[in-house]
């Protein structure tokens, strides 16, 4: 399954299934009731619009849903 990326250094998004996840502590309710993933992901290979390995929090990753709309604008 690919996820989709945003290179921090760059802004430019792409997806890849080159990934692990790293440090899950599971699904956490806030205060509020809402729900996260608290984990980050990994990429397991360089960034390929800056050759960096980048390190995610989970709730910083793109919908793909959301980043379809965006592609097709």
């Amino acid at each position: 399954m690919n996820f989709i990326f945003n290179c921090p250094e760059t802004g430019q998004i792409f997806e890849t299934a080159d990934f692990s996840v790293i440090e899950n502590q599971g699904v956490v309710i806030d205060a509020d009731g809402g729900r996260h993933l608290d984990a980050r992901i990994a990429l397991d290979i360089p960034c390929p619009y800056c050759g960096r390995h980048h390190v995610y929090r989970a709730d910083e990753m793109i919908c793909p849903f959301e980043a379809a709309v965006a592609r097709e604008e």
